[in-house]
């Protein structure tokens, strides 16, 4: 199954046609590949990296949060009788963005050259 598949049995129709189901789904998962890719790849430009495929799962986890967080964009904190919400990092739990585990970078040392770059 595709991606956009699996995430249709997570989140229920609620829009008045398909087209914009399927347009709405599709954002929702470039969301959270970008997401994922900007934290995996943090020194590098992940513009034209695929998402690694054991991070699939957690594509469709971290979309279904983007999801739930529809409507709720720029809130720092809320409060009202006695329940509090906090803005989570890019609409993702904590919890959620470490099990992303960025790519280091390291030096690289060149034979022609004999130095380190």
């Amino acid at each position: 199954m595709e991606q956009i598949d699996l995430l249709k049995l997570r989140i229920p129709n609620k829009f008045d046609n398909d087209d914009n189901y399927n347009n709405a789904l599709q954002i929702l998962l470039d969301d959270a590949k970008n997401i994922a890719l900007a934290n995996l790849y943090p020194y590098e430009d992940w513009s034209n990296i695929e998402l690694p495929k054991k991070y699939y799962n957690w594509q469709l986890r971290a979309a279904v949060e983007l999801y739930h967080f529809l409507g709720y964009e720029g809130i720092k904190s809320y409060s009202e009788n006695g329940l509090s919400f906090s803005r989570m990092e890019d609409g993702i739990s904590a919890d959620l963005l470490d099990e992303l585990i960025p790519k280091a970078g390291t030096l690289k040392r060149t034979e022609e050259e004999g130095e380190t770059k």
